[in-house]
């Protein structure tokens, strides 16, 4: 039923600290951080949503099979240059986008409906577009990792309290999973597992 559908989400995270070798010879021992107040987490749901049959690729699913996307193997600096080449399905500020859910597969991108073989060395590297090489990095996803951006509106940056940056993207692209630096990939690409979900 159209805007009145939902997405319910949960994150959840857990500082730990290494106290060093256990007794039985292990390199390394975890306890939770003394440091940090313990776990955290947080739920929540974004509602008036419209989550219909036949999204298509654009939007990562088409009645119940996942479309995946190809994060090519480049550097953060030449996605941000290329946006069209790097835009993730349709995550336009102009669409509306209010839910959307990003993971790496851990996987080389086949097809739109079939993974590769496994990519476990790069990192998927999630970055907020405003205009050419104008960008943020969101995020550096290693294999099997995800993230959920509840928009809840039109994805818009605000400078100097005035200038609003309507047409935001999201671009994908294949990074350094060692140096960590947003330089280009050592391996290959990336499938892209997502859900974008719009009013």
């Amino acid at each position: 039923m159209a805007e009145s559908d939902k997405i319910k989400f949960a994150v959840s995270m857990q500082p730990c600290e290494m106290v060093g070798a256990s007794s039985e010879g292990s390199a390394e021992n975890f306890i939770n951080a003394s440091e940090a107040y313990g776990s955290g987490g947080g739920s929540g749901e974004v509602t008036g949503l419209d989550i219909i049959s036949g999204g298509g690729s654009g939007d990562g699913y088409d009645d119940g099979t996942k479309y995946y996307q190809e994060a090519k193997k480049v550097s953060e600096k030449t996605a941000a240059a290329n946006i069209t080449t790097h835009d993730l399905g349709e995550m336009d500020a102009t669409t509306g986008i209010e839910f959307l859910y990003i993971k790496n597969t851990g996987y080389v991108y086949s097809s739109a409906t079939a993974l590769g073989v496994a990519n476990t060395t790069d990192v998927l590297s999630v970055l907020a577009a405003f205009t050419t090489s104008q960008y943020v990095c969101i995020a550096r996803l290693k294999a099997g990792e995800a993230i959920v951006l509840p928009i809840r509106s039109k994805a818009t940056a605000a400078f100097d309290d005035g200038l609003v940056v309507d047409g935001t993207k999201i671009l994908v692209c294949s990074t350094d999973g060692v140096a960590l630096d947003g330089t280009i990939g050592t391996n290959s690409t990336l499938a892209v597992e997502f859900l974008a979900v719009g009013a």
